[in-house]
């Protein structure tokens, strides 16, 4: 386990959790589906909201090309029907045609969504459907389809005002919608603060990647890697036993009553649906 996380963007320094939630993320959970026709996803959604330079898009990068079959879109340089789908008019047919967006294309894979706090309202908004319900529903034109998306999203994103203020909270400097935000498994807040023991080491390892490019050989090849994780998706199916159920139960509750009490009223601080991805991130 730990030379697998060890083998997840080793170019890059630090990020532990990170890089275990990601491997976690790239393994994937088991998709449920039950007889009255509702469906349980198995994809793990990771946001990263962190300070500029603290290497998201090298993460990002690097997992665009290390799982099986992904695709990575940046901010500004994806609209809504780039990510889902697009209805545009054919020529040839003579009629209306439909095109599948990113989101579609990285069905059963990974999509590496950058710089997701420069995209605008729309086009965010046409990914609330994508991530939880796992398909793409189009009408436009004489045109009435459902695309299917069993995508994972790795989204990296910057604070409200470019940078985390260290004094405010954090929750109130993530400039993207509620809605959207709790439908990630996974947030995690990357501060970049100074600090002379941490800043030495890694000073010392950027520079040492620049004198020796390859110093930092993964301790499993990524070529490997990749296989490993194909094979470990198509053969793999965990079962949850009793005692892990009461585990995650235990946890939930535990975490759900830990909100701030003001008057009697908590904030809440997770939903089921932080439930559901417990469960994914105990079966990945």
């Amino acid at each position: 386990y730990e030379r697998l996380i060890q083998s997840i963007a080793p170019s890059i320094y630090g990020h532990e959790k990170i890089k275990e939630a990601i491997l976690l993320q790239v393994m994937g959970a088991v998709k449920k589906n039950r007889d009255d026709g509702t469906k349980s996803r198995g994809d793990i959604h990771i946001l990263l909201v962190g300070d500029p330079g603290s290497g998201k898009s090298q993460i990002l990068k690097f997992v665009s090309k290390a799982a099986p079959k992904a695709r990575y879109v940046s901010g500004k340089g994806s609209t809504s029907a780039g990510l889902t789908a697009s209805v545009v008019r054919d020529e040839f047919l003579k009629g209306w045609s439909l095109e599948a967006g990113a989101l579609v294309l990285a069905s059963n894979g990974l999509c590496c969504i950058d710089e997701m706090d420069k995209m605008t309202h729309e086009d965010r908004s046409a990914m609330h459907e994508a991530l939880e319900q796992q398909t793409v529903s189009i009408s436009k034109a004489n045109i009435q389809a459902t695309l299917i998306s069993r995508t994972t999203v790795l989204a990296a994103a910057n604070p409200k005002f470019g940078r985390f203020d260290p004094y405010g909270v954090i929750s109130e400097q993530i400039d993207l919608p509620p809605t959207l935000i709790n439908r990630f498994d996974l947030i995690f807040p990357i501060k970049d603060i100074p600090d002379e023991n941490k800043d030495e080491k890694m000073a010392s390892h950027i520079l040492k990647l620049h004198q020796a490019p390859d110093h930092y050989e993964p301790e499993i090849p990524t070529e490997f890697l990749r296989k490993y994780i194909a094979y470990a998706k198509q053969k793999i199916i965990p079962k949850i036993t009793d005692a892990a159920l009461q585990e995650i139960k235990d946890f939930y509750l535990k975490m759900r009553f830990s909100g701030s009490a003001e008057d009697g009223i908590k904030t809440i601080p997770i939903s089921a649906r932080q439930l559901q991805g417990l469960i994914r991130l105990a079966e990945a």
